[in-house]
């Protein structure tokens, strides 16, 4: 008899198959790496949500009392709300009951001695000097070796995996934002950082009078003509220009500007100048397309937590981190951009697009 109830599970469990995921969820397994590193090191290292536990404070008041940046603060902020942790009211931070029963010091079902089993991993310290000294030196190439992502991108072999990387990313995305980008009325695009150039291509292979530049710094501007070619569209639809764009000034008169998963990489100085260069040098009329994942926090709402996820990812290994539509819509208007919309795309992504006055 119990030799036949085996047989009958083994049955069932081969008639029930695993369902296969989606390739929103296989990037989301990418994006999301470093969240619960974030969490352990929160719980673990500065046991955050006793600290909160009865006495809700303001994001700036709980940087002072951990000694934490701003940057990695908002991130891990934003997260937690985005989970149901944290709970933002009249501009303080509460736990929520779920955190306080179960991550607080003071409750008999306190778990965060078994969270905290994990405080000595690797990851998990990275992320606790992180909160508290908000580096980006995170990119271990060699053992007691670390390098900026800045740095590594401008070596061959780091660039050429990357570069073919975030090409990979593309295939994904840039069908989708050639639907969402209306360039009926463009003639040239400036897809800046454009990498391999796989944005621009796709909006070329849909927009047959458009034609595009992509800006990249070498050694990358090599594999972006070599994919350009490969699609037939290099040298005769686009060109690829060498150079910095923080350094070098952008070429002028384009109707579009494209920055495709590029300003999340770089703090809000940088992202800054950016969008000054690119409104100064794009044609009046024109317009700037921002492709990211941007968390839509239009009325106050917190970040989705796919969203909220991947921007600790960002905020460890880089500059920056997923700046919300609304960090956003702040930045490009105070550059003098008009008329900013937001447009949800795939996987957690969206565009943004705003207007240089005529």
């Amino acid at each position: 008899m119990h030799s036949s109830a085996l047989t009958s599970r083994a049955q069932t469990s081969e008639a029930a198959p695993v369902p296969s995921p989606d390739i929103a969820q296989i990037i989301k397994w990418r994006d999301s790496s470093y969240a619960a590193d974030l969490f352990i090191a929160a719980v673990s290292w500065l046991d955050l949500f006793t600290h909160l536990d009865g006495q809700p404070v303001t994001e700036e008041e709980l940087r002072v009392h951990f000694s934490l940046r701003e940057r990695p603060t908002r991130t891990m902020v934003r997260l937690f709300e985005s989970w149901g942790l944290i709970s933002k009211q009249s501009g303080r931070l509460h736990a929520t009951a779920t955190a306080l029963r179960y991550l607080s010091g003071t409750s008999s079902d306190n778990i965060s001695s078994y969270i905290a089993t994990m405080k000595y991993k690797p990851s998990v310290r990275e992320l606790y000097e992180i909160l508290r000294q908000d580096g980006s030196n995170t990119w271990h190439i060699e053992p007691g070796v670390t390098k900026s992502w800045d740095a590594l991108m401008q070596t061959d072999e780091f660039a050429d995996l990357n570069t073919r990387g975030m090409e990979e990313r593309g295939r994904i995305f840039a069908p989708h934002l050639a639907e969402l980008l209306d360039c009926t009325n463009d003639t040239h695009v400036l897809d800046v950082a454009g990498g391999s150039g796989v944005y621009s291509a796709h909006l070329l292979m849909r927009y047959t009078s458009l034609s595009a530049t992509v800006l990249e710094r070498p050694p990358v501007d090599q594999l972006a003509r070599t994919c350009l070619k490969d699609r037939s569209l290099y040298p005769d639809r686009a060109n690829v220009i060498a150079g910095d764009m923080f350094v070098d000034p952008l070429p002028a008169d384009s109707s579009l500007h494209l920055y495709s998963h590029v300003l999340h990489n770089w703090g809000p100085d940088k992202v800054n100048l950016l969008l000054s260069k690119s409104f100064k040098s794009i044609a009046s009329g024109g317009r700037i397309a921002i492709f990211s994942c941007h968390p839509d926090d239009r009325g106050g709402r917190p970040s989705p937590s796919a969203e909220a996820e991947y921007s600790v990812l960002l905020t460890t290994g880089y500059e920056g981190c997923c700046y919300t539509f609304e960090d956003m819509r702040a930045m490009l208007e105070s550059t003098g951009f008009q008329e900013v919309n937001y447009h949800k795309s795939i996987c957690n992504r969206s565009l943004i697009v705003a207007r240089k006055s005529s």
